[in-house]
């Protein structure tokens, strides 16, 4: 009776450490044709931006490969275990936005403007608009 118990108590912390080791908002995710990535920490939200420590620790940020722009994330919502919604503001605080975030089958990650202003980065003198729908990569992934 004593190993039946300790088999099935073995197998239930099996499960649970799997479903605890999901998460899908603690990732860098890249967009290849726009050149951005997004880092997110929504559980921990404890990142730093690189060369911006002063502002303290974030959820998350927008940078750009092709210049020094950034968007931070600074409020978010876990609205389901596939799905965000989050608050992004420029690193002037002069614009800001929310987005919706899922999480999709293929690895893949949907972003979805939900209102406010446009992300855009400055790209060799010219903003670079980045439309309302976006497919974004977990770096590593193509």
């Amino acid at each position: 009776m004593k190993k039946a118990l300790l088999t099935l108590a073995a197998c239930c912390a099996t499960l649970f450490a799997a479903a605890q080791g999901e998460r899908p908002f603690d990732v860098t995710l890249d967009n290849d044709e726009y050149k951005i990535s997004l880092r997110l920490n929504l559980y921990d939200k404890n990142l730093t931006m690189p060369g911006q420590s002063v502002l303290g620790e974030v959820e998350g940020y927008f940078t750009s490969k092709q210049g020094r722009t950034t968007w931070l994330v600074v409020s978010s919502e876990l609205v389901d275990e596939r799905t965000a919604v989050i608050e992004v503001v420029n690193d002037y605080g002069s614009e800001d936005f929310t987005a919706e975030l899922k999480a999709n089958a293929d690895g893949t990650y949907s972003y979805k403007k939900k209102g406010g202003s446009t992300l855009k980065f400055a790209v060799m003198g010219k903003w670079q608009k980045i439309p309302g729908r976006l497919t974004l990569v977990k770096r590593g992934k193509k």
